[in-house]
């Protein structure tokens, strides 16, 4: 089994390091979306859902920051899908209200979940990809839970 130690020392290439920071980028906006949206709602099962997903995401890209150190300046590496997704959350929570923004958003979380587990299929370092797949597992389940939960409680 590899270790954490293991894992921070390898190096990546300029590629993955690129597709890492899309996905970091992605994992922080649903984050941020989530966190927002789980403090505006009054229902207790959106704001649990909401702020079990923003955690999950933040977990994510914890991981991933873990892996690429400290972005001190803009390598100029990020492609413009990731700030599709950002641009996506920013408009749900800026125009949506009511039950369309929670049903907005949700869709976007799955977006944003699809589009990391592409970006992942596309990283050189398999080892460090399947460390990370772990981490999308629990969003996934993540997801899906609280999709069952609100479908459960007719709040869809």
């Amino acid at each position: 089994m590899i270790n954490n130690r293991d894992l921070a020392t390898r190096s990546l290439s300029d590629k993955d390091t690129g597709l890492i920071y899309d996905m970091i980028s992605m994992c922080f906006d649903g984050f941020f979306a989530n966190a927002t949206l789980s403090e505006r709602v009054d229902n207790t099962i959106d704001k649990h859902g909401f702020k079990k997903l923003s955690y999950l995401f933040r977990r994510l890209a914890d991981r991933l920051l873990s892996f690429v150190g400290n972005v001190l300046e803009d390598s100029k590496m990020m492609t413009q899908e990731a700030g599709h997704i950002s641009r996506e959350y920013l408009t749900a929570l800026g125009a949506a209200t009511g039950q369309s923004l929670l049903s907005l958003v949700m869709v976007i979380n799955e977006r944003s979940l699809k589009r990391i587990e592409v970006l992942l299929r596309q990283l050189g370092d398999k080892v460090f990809a399947n460390v990370i797949a772990d981490y999308l597992v629990y969003l996934r389940r993540g997801l899906d839970t609280v999709k069952q939960w609100r479908s459960n409680a007719k709040v869809i």
